[in-house]
């Protein structure tokens, strides 16, 4: 099950792992039990999209190199 970001009136932010559906009615505060609705949040870190040795990522690391980029690895 995935993490979701909550916030409730009282702007308190709770990270919980629950269910998709559960997601979608929201959940009780932890800190003040007022009811609590998912908020997209972005984090600090770099995104990843997979292991470092994926074809995207090894594309990737190609093209932000400073050798001529061809679309081939």
């Amino acid at each position: 099950m995935p993490f979701y970001d909550f916030k409730c009136k009282e702007n308190h932010v709770t990270e919980e792992n629950i269910s998709y559906t559960d997601m979608q009615k929201g959940i009780k505060c932890s800190k003040c039990g007022q009811h609590a609705e998912r908020i997209y949040s972005i984090n600090s870190l770099r995104p990843s999209f997979g292991y470092e040795s994926t074809r995207w990522t090894q594309r990737e690391k190609k093209r932000q190199s400073k050798d001529k980029f061809n679309g081939h690895i």
